[in-house]
């Protein structure tokens, strides 16, 4: 392992396979959380303790080459936007062309975290996570993509904007004319806004200017179109299962769709490679939800477990954390259409959680790789430091800056005052016990508090015509 200056020859050498290295997690990044993330093997973050990560050394640094060398370069001395990737080269048997991250599935895209582990995995003569394709012109390769993640993170704002305003235009319409479309249309911003975003991304519109009109434009069109021509039952069923079919089959087959869409993953920024993210998971919840209610309670337990097993799937969706918050807010609303006894509804949590342990099982099994597949597998003990861990991370996150905690208290207000609604509706008591369980699972309680409360007040807007009406059972 041998740390250089990014000018180096061996970063420009056709005998290296080559790479981008996000070198850490957050907004920010510094060399010493740099140096610790590389030599132990996690990635640190920078909401807590200044992005340097705890555990023990796996590896040190070399003066000299060896057989297999690992070249890389870090964050120059202070603190840093952690808007730059950083080059790697590995030169040795086995090694050229494109390097390639089991952890971030983008080729060309390295997470400083599997380098440790590679390097020890090559000592012991085992497979390693770091590993090559060819390409005839990495080099080239790297720099178009190097581009298309900045332009995928300056289109991040600009599109979240669109979302959060179209959310509240629509919410406000409905709430004024009481249009059962409106509702509708409201309901139908997030999946609308995030299919609109991953098709873009699909179709090459990279430029931010452009990729944030596509989102305004044919998301705002396809929400009021869902809202006008999809009513309850079978034309909103079948529109949501083919978005949910649609989505799971990008992120499985071309991941980089999803990565580099205007809302989704932050391969970037190092929280979040692939997948979904707290954000989509939060707002993609209450179009789960209507799904099985407008199935009924007899099909519902099989959509809860197709759509659990993509939101967790390690290869698919990648959140662990979604897998018991989507879980959580199924069981909760089969246990109110059903109107269960508690005694039943004991038992059908028991199995709540049973099927749960049972899909992280059948990823890990399969090959899947992920942080639940590793906390789970480590026993309970693990089970509870991760946990504990992400709790930390929660509290750090809330108290980070004024405005985080403004947000995350405003969020929470809002829950409470739709919460406190009569009649109580069966939709959104599933997806506010869902929120409470993300909470407490999830390490961005702003994200889940503030878009939580805006897709809560769609769904309300929503379930108040329809399930009061009897439509969706």
């Amino acid at each position: 392992m041998v740390v250089l200056p990014p000018s180096s020859a061996v970063f420009r050498s056709p005998e290296a396979a080559h790479g981008l290295l996000v070198v850490g997690e957050g907004a920010t990044v510094t060399r010493r959380g740099a140096l610790a993330s590389l030599l132990r093997g996690e990635m640190g973050n920078a909401i807590v303790d200044g992005g340097v990560p705890g555990g023990e050394q796996l590896i040190s640094l070399s003066r000299r080459p060896a057989r297999t060398t690992f070249f890389v370069a870090l964050p120059p001395p202070g603190r840093h936007h952690n808007v730059t990737r950083y080059p790697i080269a590995v030169r040795g048997p086995g090694y050229s062309g494109l390097l390639t991250d089991t952890a971030t599935r983008l080729p060309g895209l390295i997470s400083i975290a599997n380098v440790a582990h590679s390097a020890r995995a090559l000592r012991r003569g085992e497979r390693p996570r770091i590993r090559s394709r060819d390409e005839r012109d990495p080099l080239g390769r790297l720099a178009r993509f190097d581009r298309r993640l900045d332009q995928a993170h300056d289109s991040r704002l600009g599109a979240t904007i669109v979302l959060v305003v179209l959310m509240l235009a629509l919410s406000a319409l409905a709430l004024v004319t009481r249009s059962a479309s409106a509702a509708r249309a409201a309901f139908l911003a997030p999946p609308a806004c995030i299919g609109t975003a991953v098709a873009a991304s699909s179709a090459g519109v990279s430029t931010p200017s452009h990729a944030v009109a596509v989102v305004a434009v044919a998301g705002s069109a396809a929400a009021i179109l869902g809202g006008l021509f999809l009513p309850p039952r079978l034309p909103l069923g079948l529109t949501l299962g083919i978005f949910f079919a649609l989505l799971f089959a990008v992120m499985w087959a071309r991941p980089e769709w999803n990565a580099l869409a205007a809302i989704g993953p932050h391969p970037d920024g190092g929280g979040r490679f692939y997948g979904v993210t707290n954000q989509v998971e939060t707002l993609l919840l209450p179009a789960a939800l209507v799904l099985g209610a407008v199935v009924g309670p007899q099909l519902l337990p099989a959509v809860a477990l197709v759509i659990a097993a993509g939101i967790a799937a390690s290869r698919v969706g990648a959140d662990g954390g979604g897998l018991i918050v989507y879980l959580t807010g199924f069981l909760v609303l089969w246990l109110r259409l059903r109107r269960m006894p508690a005694a039943r509804a004991v038992a059908a949590a028991a199995a709540a959680a049973a099927l749960a342990l049972l899909l992280v099982g059948v990823d890990a099994a399969t090959g899947g790789s992920s942080h639940v597949t590793h906390a789970v597998g480590g026993g309970p003990g693990s089970v509870l430091g991760d946990l504990g861990h992400r709790l930390h991370l929660s509290a750090a996150a809330i108290s980070s800056t004024w405005h985080a905690a403004l947000l995350f208290a405003l969020g929470i207000v809002a829950l409470v005052v739709l919460a406190l609604q009569r009649p109580r509706l069966a939709l959104l008591d599933a997806y506010l016990a869902a929120l409470a369980i993300s909470l407490l699972v999830n390490d961005t309680p702003v994200d889940v508090a503030g878009y939580g409360a805006l897709a809560a007040l769609g769904l309300w807007l929503f379930a108040r015509g329809e399930e009061t009406a009897g439509r969706l059972q």
